[in-house]
């Protein structure tokens, strides 16, 4: 058991990790946004391959600094027990389909989901399949597999990749804040908004759906994340 001296001292040690995460988070895409406005001022005006090149970034760098304190927010209001969730009947197959041509990406296949209902906060429930969709799309170049089985009390979601895949003793690690920065699997994707986050919120959120989420991994050859969720 730890004592109260132990417990502050880990207290402040997290939250420097943290201070430290969220500067380097950070201090990534200023640092391209920085290097561009330089760049435009000095040739922009004169080279519009570089002002279409400078936009672009600009524009990515903005996008993952605002994913990431989108994602502070909730995780900060999700520790504060601020972060209430509605509860309702949910077709989770017509919210699966609705979801994944939203999504709008040509690399995500799906099969025929059979009929299945739920008791879930719908918007909650997009931004966790969101979180694991961009990660298996993040480190993968191939198409992405969406499938839904159901069987007595329970249906099964898995996302199935066939990228670089995780470590078996790091897969449990997976969900932790900012694991991305602490270990730096290599994206294969040229999306620049992964921030460390998303497994994080997806995890809060499937656990307050009482979703168990287990997760099959081969390195070099993809993995699946399989979620088992409660039917009504």
């Amino acid at each position: 058991m730890q004592s109260g001296i132990e417990a502050v001292s880990e207290s402040f040690l997290s939250q420097q990790r943290f201070v430290n995460d969220v500067s380097h988070e950070l201090r990534t895409p200023l640092t391209i946004i920085r290097g561009y406005v330089d760049l435009l001022e000095s040739y922009g005006a004169t080279d519009p391959e570089l002002f279409k090149e400078a936009i672009t970034s600009i524009k990515n760098s903005a996008q993952n600094m605002q994913n990431l304190v989108e994602s502070l927010l909730f995780l900060a209001r999700a520790d504060q027990g601020r972060q209430p969730l509605t509860k309702v009947p949910v077709n989770l197959d017509e919210l699966l389909k609705k979801f994944i041509e939203d999504y709008h990406s040509p690399r995500v296949k799906m099969s025929k989901f059979p009929p299945c209902k739920i008791m879930a906060d719908g918007e909650f429930l997009k931004k966790m399949l969101a979180a694991f969709l961009d990660n298996a799309l993040n480190y993968s170049t191939g198409a992405v597999k969406i499938e839904l089985t159901t069987s007595d009390g329970a249906a099964t979601l898995k996302i199935i990749d066939k990228g670089i895949g995780i470590a078996k003793e790091e897969t449990e690690k997976i969900f932790e804040r900012f694991y991305r920065t602490d270990k730096a699997r290599t994206k294969l994707s040229d999306k620049e908004s992964s921030v460390g986050l998303g497994l994080s919120v997806a995890k809060w959120i499937a656990d307050r759906h009482d979703i168990k989420i287990s997760v099959k991994s081969k390195q070099g050859e993809g993995s699946t994340f399989t979620l088992t969720i409660p039917t009504i």
